[in-house]
């Protein structure tokens, strides 16, 4: 923890707890039966986030421009 995070609460530490099984044994989501499924669903759906759309088309448009350096005048007369 650093002492500038915006959340200092020692409870929270950037996890999320999800229920996979009733108290039963069977699936709450028939689509996500175990833990793997979900780590595959969730790698499908990060791409399709807009954010991440966002950022893919931008990229390339800027890093064209990072090659051009200006030259400045010398200092002159002193």
């Amino acid at each position: 923890m650093y002492p500038r995070d915006p959340n200092r609460d020692p409870q929270f530490k950037g996890r999320v707890r999800v229920q996979l099984k009733t108290e039963d044994g069977s699936p709450v989501n028939e689509e996500i039966p175990n833990r793997i499924t979900l780590y595959r669903k969730i790698g499908q759906l990060i791409p399709k986030l807009k954010t991440r759309q966002q950022r893919q088309g931008g990229g390339e448009s800027s890093s064209g421009q990072q090659g051009k350096s200006k030259k400045g005048k010398g200092k002159g007369k002193r």
